[in-house]
């Protein structure tokens, strides 16, 4: 009998993680449609590339969290979207900006970047971390972070108006561009489905706190458009597209993530995410920092913040 029922159970851990596999990829694949949608009108329109890197692309790359978080809210878990950025954010500055610096050898930080997106990284970093130490993120501070989302988009696009004016409209529209939009959102919103589902039923099967598989699983699994975009771009020496990728993408994650599902449920932050997660988030933020501040992050800094994301992986891993 206790045969039988330890085969049941690990044919529903295959089961579910089969299901938690498919749905990532399918999430992952669609934003991957949407971004490249998004990003040949806003190149069209004649937006530059810093700006297509900063905005539209890293918030198609953030499009797997948002929409995650969004039907997690509304199904009434209220920690997942909190778990979803920690686990994220920490997954983009120390294993995509470890992994990118290691490709490439030495990644170029432009001054724009220094100059806008640094300070809004910080800050947006900073303002999550003010919220959700109380245990809980409001509606009220989700409008917060939405305004501060708003003024940083409006900056970045005013701060590189020049470029916008001069660039040079390279390819003439193509009606595909709006099918990969809406034929992403709709693999986006199934994808993310799934992807919560999965979660919830592997952490009910296995008896550990689906906080833990969304931190370590579900946000290197919707990291991964960011990883490709930035692994990408810099090894056409598009630096700037690479680095403004992971800054724009975790400044939205800070400030959208949370933001837009707070205006439909108070979320709260899982006591796993202020044990492994907090601590782990500070010092990636403040170590992305310290080596984009030079002006370029060398393999050594890279291969430094990949020990980092070991270190948190490994204490998670320890918990359990």
């Amino acid at each position: 009998m206790v045969g039988v029922i330890l085969s049941l159970k690990i044919m529903d851990i295959i089961l579910w993680g089969g299901i938690l596999f498919v749905s990532l990829f399918i999430l992952v694949k669609s934003a991957d449609y949407f971004t490249l949608g998004s990003e040949k009108i806003g190149l069209f329109l004649g937006l530059s590339p810093f700006i297509v890197g900063a905005t539209i692309v890293s918030i198609g790359g953030s499009m797997p969290e948002l929409a995650t978080s969004i039907l997690a809210a509304l199904g009434g878990e209220k920690n997942f979207a909190i778990d979803n950025v920690i686990g994220s954010n920490i997954a983009n500055t120390l294993l995509i900006g470890g992994l990118v610096s290691i490709f490439v050898g030495t990644l170029k930080v432009k001054e724009e970047l220094i100059d806008v997106d640094l300070p809004f990284f910080f800050m947006s970093s900073a303002l999550f971390l003010l919220f959700i130490m109380d245990g809980q993120f409001t509606w009220q501070e989700g409008v917060l972070t939405l305004i501060m989302l708003t003024v940083f988009i409006f900056y970045t696009l005013s701060s590189d108006i020049k470029s916008i004016q001069n660039t040079q409209k390279v390819e003439s529209f193509q009606a595909s561009w709006i099918l990969y939009i809406i034929g992403g959102s709709v693999g986006i919103f199934f994808g993310a489905k799934y992807t919560i589902e999965a979660v919830s039923q592997l952490g009910e099967i296995l008896g550990i706190a689906s906080s833990i598989i969304t931190m370590l699983v579900v946000a290197v699994g919707t990291s991964l458009p960011e990883l490709v975009i930035s692994i990408r771009a810099s090894l056409k020496g598009k630096h700037s597209i690479a680095l403004g990728n992971i800054f724009g993408s975790n400044t939205f994650n800070s400030l959208a993530v949370v933001g837009v599902p707070s205006l439909f449920t108070t979320l709260t932050t899982s006591q796993t995410a202020l044990t492994f997660g907090v601590p782990l988030f500070i010092v990636s933020t403040l170590a992305f920092i310290f080596t984009t501040s030079d002006n370029k992050i060398q393999r050594w800094e890279g291969m430094a913040l990949l020990i980092l994301y070991g270190v948190f992986v490994g204490n998670i891993i320890g918990f359990l």
